[in-house]
């Protein structure tokens, strides 16, 4: 499928990626729509890695997207072909403690979009858990829809510090996450 491919560091193509997902009975099958590029994705593309995670093969980037359900597994309820939807790029193991303590994001095996060895949403279409996909409530545009995760995560940091009207803060880095968090 189609994909924006980094194949190495400082070097990315759009092709055909070879890529083997199946639909399980609680996925359901987006074609992509809209992607945000993160600081993430600007990182691998520059450096190559990020901490421990080494791009070592070449690898989908992506993971701020939106887009339309086109196929849903058979014991899906949430949603329907044509919906439209964001996702959480990060799936735990279901099965984790951390999950099961509603903390799925601490869960040490969670397995995050465009984080080696895992591929991300910059491609034609994704299959993805109906547990970690939302439809985009009427109105709400794709790209809007794309900007959901990084504006959960300033607003996760702003809950966290329990910031509120006349604070004084300072952010620091002025990507989209600084910038929701400002």
């Amino acid at each position: 499928m189609l994909s924006l491919v980094l194949e190495r560091k400082g070097e990315l193509t759009l092709r055909d990626f070879p890529i083997e997902e199946k639909l399980g009975p609680t996925d359901v099958r987006i074609r992509m729509r809209v992607v945000g590029i993160c600081g993430s994705d600007v990182h691998y593309y520059t450096h190559g890695y990020i901490g421990k995670f080494i791009v070592n093969a070449p690898m989908i980037l992506g993971h701020e997207g939106a887009g339309e359900v086109i196929e849903i597994g058979a014991a899906v309820k949430s949603l329907k072909v044509g919906d439209l939807v964001c996702m959480e790029p990060g799936v735990p193991n279901p099965h984790s403690l951390e999950m099961k303590m509603g903390r799925y994001n601490l869960d040490p095996d969670i397995r995050f979009w465009a984080t080696p060895p895992i591929h991300g949403c910059l491609r034609t279409e994704v299959i993805h858990p109906e547990a970690f996909t939302f439809k985009l409530p009427d109105g709400v545009s794709l790209a809007e829809g794309a900007l959901v995760e990084p504006v959960a995560v300033g607003m996760m940091a702003a809950t966290r510090a329990a910031i509120k009207p006349g604070d004084i803060a300072l952010v620091l880095g002025a990507g989209p996450i600084g910038l929701v968090t400002a």
